[in-house]
């Protein structure tokens, strides 16, 4: 299994992204301050079910999950900006490709209203072999 590579080679990417804050970027089990004044979003990496995707001298595993990039936004605002954000993550995630780690297309999902706010979940399937 390669989720440790996995994992950096997608964090890696996401620094990349012209629109990157560090200030609004939080990831699983890093202590981090929500930001009281607006957006913010998190990265989490969904490793899914592996499944062995041929035989030569020896298995060739294929290892999919997900990478799932939560946009969060104050409510009573308008939802234009936050749009566009899930918009350019997406664009920057889709079909890269870097070592054997294949990001396929985005889905950009709409959570409904949370009581704190509005949020996007920009969806990105990968597949590593």
């Amino acid at each position: 299994m390669n989720n440790a590579l996995i994992d950096s080679l997608i964090q890696a990417h996401m620094k990349a992204w012209s629109g990157f804050v560090a200030q609004r970027y939080a990831t699983d089990n890093v202590n981090f301050e929500t930001p009281s004044d607006g957006m913010w979003y998190r990265l989490t990496v969904q490793h899914g079910i592996n499944f062995m995707a041929g035989m030569a001298n020896e298995p060739c595993t294929a290892e999919l999950g997900a990478v799932v990039i939560q946009i969060f936004y104050p409510n009573n605002k308008r939802t234009e900006s936050v749009k566009r954000l899930a918009d350019s993550l997406g664009n920057h995630f889709k079909y890269h490709s870097v070592d054997k780690l294949k990001l396929m297309t985005p889905s950009a999902i709409n959570v409904p209203q949370r009581e704190d706010g509005y949020q996007i979940n920009v969806r990105i399937p990968f597949r590593f072999n």
